[in-house]
């Protein structure tokens, strides 16, 4: 499959704009047709393939030298060689990378808002274990991400979106929201909700009963759709879906998101 840069990752979105306009339908619908087009299965597919090829897989070729002087705790103001094996943990760097890969996109600028430390607190909260600020640093470099050290300290900013760090940020919340065992069976829920019998599945239903407005909808689409591979508006077109339509959820995705929400994936549809 041939790999496509970020200039043509931009190309594709304009041509899916401009398809979209000219045949009246929905921009994920467009978004789709184009990446088949490619000898991708759909958008989702497309991007996922694309949006981290600068990402390191052969850790032999790394150019390391931007790391000069990173340690456990970060930069260290002496500029030694780095070392790797400093970071011997491999299982943890690996899940690191893993988190990053599902919330994290790239940006041309750097962010402001989190430094490496900041950044390395919300992803303990979120794996529920130690992570050391050279590791979070370590891990970003390895995704590709470009590295801004800030003068006389430890840490460093990175060139990633806000909207990723809210989604993570909020995901322990909302993840542990939907975890809470029912009182009632859903089919109770519903008679006294009656306006969300028209979709065709119940999700949304449960995002309210169970986690009210403690997490904007936005950031719920981008929790889910970041824990199952999908985007945040495929997740809410989803969520969406009414009972006269003939769209369903693909079976193996509609089974991952029945275990976000601790049901049988018999029992979210109508």
């Amino acid at each position: 499959m041939k790999q496509i840069d970020k200039h043509n990752i931009d190309y594709v979105k304009r041509l899916a704009k401009k398809l979209a306009k000219e045949k009246n339908i929905p921009h994920h619908e467009a978004l789709d047709v184009i990446s088949k087009e490619r000898n991708y299965n759909n958008w989702k597919h497309f991007y996922n393939e694309n949006k981290n090829h600068n990402a390191f897989t052969d850790l032999s070729v790394i150019p390391l030298v931007e790391l000069d002087g990173l340690y456990l705790n970060g930069f260290s103001y002496k500029s030694e060689k780095f070392d790797p094996k400093i970071f011997s943990e491999t299982k943890k760097i690996k899940k690191i990378r893993t988190e990053i890969k599902k919330y994290f996109t790239k940006t041309k600028s750097f962010n402001s808002i989190r430094t490496s430390y900041g950044l390395k607190h919300d992803l303990e909260r979120h794996i529920g274990e130690y992570v050391a600020n050279g590791e979070l640093i370590y891990a970003m470099y390895l995704e590709g991400y470009k590295i801004k050290k800030n003068n006389s300290s430890l840490n460093c900013s990175f060139n990633f979106s806000s909207v990723g760090l809210k989604n993570l940020v909020s995901s322990n919340k909302l993840l542990e929201s939907l975890n809470t065992s029912w009182e009632y069976q859903l089919e109770d829920y519903q008679r006294l909700h009656k306006k969300f019998k028209k979709y065709k599945y119940h999700f949304n239903l449960i995002i309210k009963l169970l986690v009210g407005n403690e997490v904007p909808k936005k950031n719920i689409y981008g929790i889910i759709g970041a824990e199952i591979g999908e985007t945040s508006e495929t997740i809410k077109q989803w969520f969406s879906i009414e009972n006269v339509s003939s769209e369903l959820i693909p079976e193996e995705k509609l089974k991952s998101l029945s275990k976000i929400f601790g049901f049988k994936p018999e029992n979210v549809k109508n």
